[in-house]
């Protein structure tokens, strides 16, 4: 007998909600399946049936906030003929905004290297066909320019996420634009 779509998403949500609760409170390798199936109210073999392992919950709550991420450069952000810094940055800081406990977590001091890491593969194209030069950059160059763009914009995020009282976007994009661009 197949269980129902909405009863099967439902377990997974509890599932990753109870993890998640979890990684915010210590790192991954100290989460047991036990702890995440007792937080969510089932047992260790209904969290088989869905994940393999405790790596397999954050993998799955990462991909499915940079396959947002990479919506958003890909189907808007990309399209256009220049960069609109504040349009452009105000969609990625309002996508951060939104999954707020997510991001602040993942790309904080304690986070995950791996969801940094590809959180810039998300966001390099836009800065490689708007912000780096075309011309006059040998590979090396254009490679530690865009490393250099890319992991002030994770530690600008990061550090906007994790005041207690956050300015707002349009204040945070005001002083990106003033003082560095």
């Amino acid at each position: 007998m197949k269980k129902q779509p909405q009863v099967t998403e439902q377990t997974r949500a509890n599932l990753r909600e109870a993890f998640w609760n979890l990684y915010a409170e210590r790192p991954i390798e100290r989460i047991s399946v036990r702890e995440i199936t007792d937080r969510a109210g089932y047992n260790r073999a209904t969290f088989y049936l869905y994940y393999h392992d405790v790596y397999e919950v954050l993998e799955e709550i990462e991909d499915a906030l940079l396959g947002g991420l990479a919506r958003l450069v890909n189907d808007r952000l990309l399209q256009g003929d220049r960069l609109d810094f504040s349009q452009h940055m105000g969609l990625i800081l309002q996508l951060a905004q939104r999954y707020r406990g997510y991001f602040e977590v993942l790309i904080g001091e304690k986070g995950d290297p791996t969801f940094s890491r590809r959180f810039k593969e998300v966001v390099a194209p836009l800065l490689e066909r708007f912000v780096l030069p075309s011309e006059g950059l040998t590979q090396q160059e254009s490679h530690v320019l865009l490393e250099f763009y890319l992991s002030g914009i994770v530690a600008a995020v990061s550090t906007w996420l994790s005041e207690p009282d956050p300015m707002s976007i349009d204040q945070l994009i005001d002083l990106i634009v003033r003082e560095v661009l």
